[in-house]
């Protein structure tokens, strides 16, 4: 009898069990799916006609980098390793590589006939793993595919440009510049005093390992 009366009990329990597992896999979908992260940060002065400074940082953006651009807006490229929806599920985030910054124009003429300058951002040399990942196109390779993603935004120097990395490419937001004042042609940045202390062995050599995988620049 006890048998008889348990037997619905236990069942029902499996049933929530396995709702409650479907539940949580699917959350767990949509949170690998729609997952981004900061990779970059930019902001710009200006320095001539149609010529700016660009300043650009990456990781905890305690390094910035300076170069020169023309045009009326930025573009930064990246080549993007995607990997298969089952993969992604197990934790796999897309790989990237910051590649180039450069200029643009808004008008195709000046685009046309106006001066370019872009600058490559990421060490040459090295085993390329993520062209090695590539190349194996199997059938039970957790590899999508491989390709290029590229924003652009407006040169501002009002403005603090963020780059995220999605699980299938590049995204911007732009901020108002906090601290940022211009008198007598001189621009003044706020600095983050946070960036002040050296990183330890451990980051150092994290930062190695990212450098050498192909994956973040910092």
């Amino acid at each position: 009898m006890k048998r008889v009366i348990l037997f619905p009990f236990i069942a029902m329990l499996l049933l929530a069990g396995l709702f409650a597992l479907m539940l949580a896999a699917n959350l767990h979908t949509f949170y690998r799916l729609s997952d981004e992260s900061p990779i970059a940060e930019l902001q710009f002065v200006m320095t001539g006609n149609s010529r700016y400074e660009a300043i650009i940082s990456y990781g905890d953006f305690c390094n910035p980098e300076h170069y020169s651009l023309y045009g009326d807006q930025w573009r930064l490229d990246a080549l993007f390793l995607k990997w298969r929806s089952w993969a992604n599920l197990l934790g796999f985030d897309s790989l990237y590589r910051i590649e180039r910054l450069g200029g643009r124009y808004r008008n195709i003429d000046g685009e046309n006939s106006e001066p370019h300058e872009s600058h490559t951002l990421h060490p040459q040399g090295g085993v390329d793993l993520v062209a090695v990942l590539a190349s194996y196109g199997g059938r039970f390779s957790p590899v999508d595919t491989l390709y290029g993603s590229s924003v652009y935004e407006d040169m501002n120097p009002q403005y603090v440009y963020r780059v995220y990395r999605s699980q299938s490419g590049l995204l911007v937001r732009k901020a108002a510049r906090p601290g940022a004042s211009s008198a007598g042609g001189v621009t003044t940045i706020e600095i983050n005093k946070s960036c002040a202390g050296s990183p330890g062995l451990f980051r150092r050599a994290m930062r190695y390992l990212e450098r050498s995988l192909g994956n973040v620049r910092d």
